[in-house]
Formats: C-alpha cells, structure tokens, sequence
C-alpha cells in the first residue's frame, strides 16, 4: 500500500523528495489532491494518459470537442467507441501543434487531467503552485500535465495548452515564459489555417 501511495502522490506532483515522509503521509493527503478524484477512469493514446473522474465526463468532453473546419485532420481515424475517438482527438491535436510549431519532441508524453468545472481547475491551480487564478486551463511542466475543466473546453484552449507542452519538451533549456505564452498563443491563433 506505501509503494502505490507514493505512485499516486508522484502521479500528482505532490511526492516529497523523502520517501520516510510519504509513509507519514495518510489517505487524508490523497483524498484532497485532485488528482485523486480523477483516476477513477483513465485512456492511454499514443502521446497522452487520460484521466477524469467518470465516463460522463469523458464523453461530455468528447461532445464539447469540436475540430470544425480541420476535421478533415480526423479522416482517417477510426472511432468505434467514444473512448477511441477521445484519443484520437488527442492524438491528432497534439500532432496539429507540433505541426503549427515545427517542434517534433522525441517521445512525447503528456498527462491530461479533465475536470468537471471551472472551481476544480482552480482547486487544482492552488494545489499544484499555491496560486490563485482564473483560467479555464493551464499546464504543469513539473508533472507534464495539462488540467482542463470540461464545462469550458474549446479546442483552441486545449492546444494552447499542448503548446506550452509541446514547447517544454522540445527545448533542453525552456524559453523565458514570456516567450513560452507567445508560442502557446502562436499555436491557438493558427490552429484552423
């Protein structure tokens, strides 16, 4: 039980660097990680692990998920479950972004943690960096983990989010933030060209 609380806790980006620590750490701490809540239901794709707290969820963010004009990126896909068609969503946006940046990082792999609303990103924005904000999504380099709230989901949020991961994959050395925000942004502005 002590080695899968580890897991777990290092999965969330909470792991203290002394594993005598972790044993002094109880269910209690698990319990009010949002990512605890989350991994009731996870998809592994081919860049991503996906994980959210039910199936609903999963397919309202299916649902919400929509490529418009550049769905013809999807054609050759198959879908027979809403599960697959996640995955692909994922896959073939994340290879749009690195499409869009002209950053192919080998072995990229990220974590994306969908949540049911708006006040769950901001739980999980005060757990991962102690701050306080307002956003419908954000990316933590330290766990390579992309949080997004499905009741504010757009396509466009999304891949600005794999920027910021595709970016921090890409570079040894990450560029200074403010140039990491210009190319996230760079990559939502030309996602549909």
């Amino acid at each position: 039980m002590t080695a899968k609380l580890y897991n777990k806790l290092q999965e969330c980006e909470l792991v203290p660097m002394n594993f005598g620590l972790v044993m002094v750490l109880t269910f209690f701490l698990m319990l009010l990680s949002p990512c605890s809540i989350v991994s009731a239901f996870e998809l592994t794709s081919q860049y991503a692990t996906i994980y959210c707290e039910r199936e609903d969820i999963l397919r309202q963010f299916n649902n919400k998920l929509s490529f418009g004009s550049i769905s013809y990126l999807l054609r050759n896909k198959t879908s027979a479950t809403a599960e697959d068609e996640v995955k692909n969503k994922v896959d073939v946006l994340i290879e749009r972004v690195e499409a869009i940046l002209d950053m192919h990082p080998d072995d990229f792999r990220i974590r994306i943690v969908i949540l049911p609303s708006a006040a769950d990103i901001k739980k999980a924005i005060k757990t991962t960096s102690s701050q306080d904000a307002d956003l419908d999504a954000f990316y933590t380099p330290r766990g390579k983990t992309v949080y997004i709230s499905v009741s504010n989901i757009r396509l466009g949020v999304l891949a600005h989010e794999f920027g910021h991961a595709v970016v921090d994959a890409y570079f040894v050395v990450g560029p200074p933030p403010k140039i990491h925000e210009v190319m996230a942004q760079y990559v939502e502005i030309h996602l549909y060209d």
